[in-house]
């Protein structure tokens, strides 16, 4: 997910040149949308939890992706396209510190340093395959590219969708607290589902 997350980025700003009604413009207007996202993304968080806010993010990025394929311009230079990548910019920002937080409270304490040391090395390659991904608008239609990104963004969410969410659970220390809180987490959810089950059926009583 990090490396999706620096490729998509590297991607818009290597093509900021050509998108946005001019360069300034277009690295000021990034700019914004990279405040606004890591500000977006501290509350999110803490109200939704890691697991659904990333969720939110991504699904906020696949959006951009399908919303940038069309030709359309809004108002004079101002084109879908330059308003869909401010908002994957957005996206991109405030999945960035997200991850980084939820794959810190994921890993166990005694492989919390490796997992964060992989996590930069998914980062730093994502940044340089992203601008030659970006590349493919000079070769092909840009819906390629933009399907591969919304492509790869959907398989994500589906893997962030089967683990567990941190928020508010203990951070585990060994591999051991990481199967033990993952069994106690199946459990919980299969006793709300259950409760919910019986409040249905008791309702049709």
């Amino acid at each position: 997910v990090v490396s999706r997350q620096s490729s998509v980025s590297s991607g818009i700003n290597a093509e900021y040149g050509r998108i946005s009604p001019d360069l300034y413009t277009g690295h000021l207007a990034a700019a914004l949308s990279n405040i606004a996202g890591d500000s977006f993304a501290i509350p999110l968080r803490n109200i939704l939890g890691r697991k659904k806010a990333m969720l939110v993010v991504l699904g906020v990025g696949l959006f951009s992706d399908f919303l940038a394929m069309p030709n359309l311009t809004i108002s004079g230079e101002w084109t879908l396209e330059f308003v869909a990548c401010l908002i994957g910019n957005l996206s991109c920002s405030a999945a960035f510190g997200t991850i980084y937080l939820y794959s810190g409270e994921l890993a166990p304490t005694s492989h919390r340093g490796m997992v964060l040391s992989l996590s930069s090395a998914a980062a730093r390659i994502g940044s340089f395959s992203g601008t030659y991904v970006g590349l493919l608008y000079a070769v092909t239609d840009r819906r390629v590219p933009l399907t591969l990104f919304a492509g790869l963004t959907a398989v994500f969410m589906g893997v962030i969708w089967q683990l567990p969410d941190t928020n508010g659970r203990p951070i585990p220390e060994t591999p051991l607290d990481v199967k033990t809180l993952s069994e106690k987490y199946k459990v919980s959810n299969k006793m709300v589902v259950g409760a919910g089950d019986m409040k249905n059926h008791a309702s049709e009583v």
